[in-house]
């Protein structure tokens, strides 16, 4: 998507080439909204990489998480009752184990009632894997909330940079929607030149309105999976995802 892009892009400036006097001439006048349409495409080149670097929330990382959150809690503990102890008050114990099986308390919960359970442990990983995750083969990790892996960014999308996904495709949807509105603007200005500079300028703009097009829908399909509290690949796998079986036909949001 970025390839596309940045070809977009150079595409652009060829044609704005071909009009760089009025071009120029245009930006003099109105250099408010040049200025808020260059804001808009900085803000889209930051935010791809601002995704692209970012951690969808891997299953390993949150169960290392979740042991060193135990192992500080036990210490604490251990120094609270030794301190209580000097004083002469006990307290009441607690068992340090009471919360090793945190972390499996809460996947467990996550299963719908009356739902099928499956075989919890990831057999690339060999790890407990919790519900709406998935082993991504490309990243070689067991993704939170699994919603995709993103080629054009490189990494998965899940739990922890899906919303950062969802501006990067408002950011791109909004700057690709202006730069069409500016193609037809200048094309309408009906400048003489060769009939391959307007073949080109057609041709760009086509692109870039398939690309438009394309973004929308993706923008929209995910607003979508957002407010329903789901996942691309909970919506396409439904009937073969052992978690939803149960629910396939539920009107309660996932």
């Amino acid at each position: 998507m970025e390839y596309m892009h940045f070809k977009k892009g150079t595409l652009s400036l060829n044609s704005f080439t071909l009009l760089l006097p009025q071009m120029l001439h245009q930006c003099k006048e109105q250099s408010g909204w040049t200025i808020i349409y260059l804001a808009l495409l900085l803000a889209t080149i930051v935010q791809y990489f601002y995704t692209a670097y970012s951690q969808p929330g891997y299953v390993i990382d949150a169960i290392r998480d979740g042991n060193e959150m135990h192992a500080t809690f036990v210490n604490t503990r251990t120094i609270s009752k030794q301190s209580s102890s000097r004083g002469g008050n006990l307290g009441q114990s607690e068992n340090p184990n009471s919360n090793s099986s945190h972390w499996f308390k809460i996947v467990s919960d996550l299963y719908p009632p009356g739902s099928s359970e499956r075989e919890w442990t990831c057999p690339y990983c060999n790890i407990y894997q919790p519900p709406r995750s998935k082993h991504c083969h490309e990243c070689d990790k067991c993704v939170l909330q699994f919603d995709h892996h993103c080629v054009w960014l490189g990494t998965c999308i899940g739990l922890k940079n899906h919303c950062r996904f969802w501006w990067y495709l408002l950011l791109q949807t909004s700057i690709s929607a202006w730069t069409i509105i500016l193609y037809f603007y200048f094309l309408r200005q009906k400048i003489p030149v060769a009939w391959w500079k307007d073949f080109l300028a057609i041709l760009a703009l086509g692109i870039l309105t398939l690309i438009f097009i394309f973004l929308f829908l993706l923008c929209i399909f995910h607003s979508y999976l957002a407010m329903t509290n789901q996942t691309t690949y909970e919506l396409a796998r439904r009937r073969r995802v052992p978690y939803l079986r149960y629910v396939m036909h539920s009107l309660i949001p996932l």
